[in-house]
């Protein structure tokens, strides 16, 4: 499919999948559908967590981060619960995959989908792994080709911020020393190329972004693409908070100095953005509670104000809060604690954004998966961070898909060359030959005057000749007569004398 401009947005809370598929115009990206799926299975991997030597030795970094949440929660009476949910969940079973796989008459797949659909569930019709779940709901969007946004789950990347230095003006070499020393120091090794991403802003200051591992999502896609038939495109894979940090800035206007909170919900863990003007300024550690927890909306109140407190954050102006399915409740909430402040569910601006016919209460819970959505079409992509992790080994991947279909093109033009000469000699056969005919009596009857013009060439050389004397007499021809008579006089009177 040429110049496709539908795009899906995917990303993981917990045990669900969040969608979005919205379509790109040129001018405003209109919304589609959204949709929620739970997993067969939850994924596994867990936020980062960044050790306290790591804190204290980064602190220019993060620009003062919480020296710890133990000593947080004590300043304000919380307790932090043991994280055992996560513990009883089973490690992602794929040891039954390749059987369930053999189970699909892949031989008879072009003839009969209804085939494919009864083997990839079980007797109750629910997919039976994570894989046949994404491939139904792959080959549902388009069973051809279907481009996607993934989006990193918050908390499983690092963010560093550096404004010590104006990295505008240092060399890509250096600049290249520097990170490889920041990120060896706080992962204790070397990153590859394809788990880091950095980029300088336009104030100098240099944003590196890491992660440990290959997102699960982005594995689980590369599982699901091997049985999904058609082409499946990866336009992007952003962490949730780069998604965030540029819809922001899409949707919204910024003062300078202004300073806006972005609280992102989820189902087990929350996290907070500080922007400072329209630059991401402080990336707040994961908050592992999240809308399931009663007492996370508490948890978050405290970190904002332990923040404040510290001076970490000077001042706050603005909240917005996203992936918000908690409604007015969460609205109020932060009102009545900070009511000086403007306090909003993240809203889209209608000239860049159009939710076509989806129904707008639904959409507060679905913000970072139209984010993965917008980030895959790349309409304003100037508002989004220079960062990507998308894999070098899946971009080499696409360009082989590019060049097959530029190779079909070529083949086909060179196919179609001959018959299209073919058809216009053949069409202006006749032209051509009356053309030639006229052509071979033309010269025909220049040979037959060939002697003539020869002949002519030679008469008109003569008469050159003839016409030089002529000139030549006229001019010695000149007063012979008034000499004559003159003479005849003095000879008339010498005969006289």
């Amino acid at each position: 499919m040429i110049g496709n401009k539908i795009y899906t947005g995917i990303v993981v809370d917990d045990e669900w999948l969040k969608v979005a598929k919205v379509r790109a115009d040129g001018k405003k990206l209109t919304l589609l559908s959204i949709d929620k799926i739970r997993l067969v299975e939850r994924l596994r991997k867990k936020p980062q967590s960044i050790s306290e030597e790591t804190k204290e030795s980064n602190e220019d970094v993060f620009g003062s981060i919480d020296e710890s949440f133990e000593d947080e929660d004590i300043i304000f009476g919380l307790e932090e619960e043991d994280d055992t949910a996560e513990d009883e969940i089973g490690e992602l079973d794929l040891e039954n995959f390749d059987e369930e796989i053999d189970d699909l008459d892949f031989d008879d797949l072009d003839e009969a989908d209804d085939v494919v659909d009864s083997d990839m569930v079980d007797e109750t019709g629910v997919p039976a792994s994570n894989e046949l779940l994404l491939y139904n709901l792959l080959s549902s969007i388009d069973s051809k080709r279907v481009d996607i946004g993934i989006g990193i789950p918050a908390g499983q990347t690092i963010f560093q911020i550096l404004r010590d230095v104006d990295f505008s003006e240092t060399k890509r070499k250096d600049l290249k020393v520097i990170v490889d020393d920041r990120l060896e120091s706080m992962h204790g090794i070397a990153k590859s190329d394809d788990h880091y991403s950095y980029t300088v802003r336009d104030d100098g200051a240099l944003m590196l972004t890491s992660i440990d591992d290959e997102p699960d999502l982005l594995e689980l896609v590369n599982r699901a693409r091997d049985i999904y038939r058609g082409k499946l495109f990866v336009n992007e894979v952003l962490p949730d908070e780069v998604l965030l940090l540029g819809l922001v800035r899409a949707n919204y206007d910024f003062e300078a100095n202004s300073i806006t909170g972005v609280i992102q919900f989820g189902e087990n863990a929350s996290r907070v953005l500080f922007l400072k003007g329209d630059q991401l300024w402080i990336v707040s550690p994961i908050i592992k509670e999240g809308v399931k927890d009663p007492r996370f909306l508490n948890t978050i109140f405290s970190k904002i104000l332990f923040q404040l407190d510290t001076g970490e954050v000077p001042n706050l102006d603005r909240l917005i809060l996203c992936n918000n399915s908690l409604g007015q409740k969460s609205i109020e909430f932060f009102e009545d604690r900070f009511q000086d402040l403007n306090i909003s569910e993240f809203d889209f601006s209608d000239e860049v954004f159009d939710t076509g016919e989806i129904n707008e209460a639904s959409l507060p819970s679905f913000t970072t998966a139209i984010g993965a959505a917008w980030a895959a079409s790349g309409f304003e992509k100037e508002k989004f961070p220079d960062i990507s992790f998308l894999p070098s080994y899946i971009l080499d991947r696409q360009k082989i898909f590019k060049l097959q279909w530029h190779g079909f093109l070529l083949l086909f033009l060179l196919l179609i060359t001959p018959i299209v000469s073919n058809h216009f000699y053949t069409q202006n056969a006749a032209e051509i030959e009356r053309v030639r005919g006229e052509v071979n009596s033309l010269n025909a009857q220049i040979q037959y005057l060939e002697p003539t013009v020869q002949r002519y060439n030679e008469i008109s050389s003569q008469l050159e000749q003839i016409q030089a004397k002529l000139a030549l007499l006229a001019e010695l021809n000149k007063g012979t007569l008034r000499w004559s008579e003159n003479l005849g006089k003095l000879n008339s009177g010498v005969e006289d004398v």
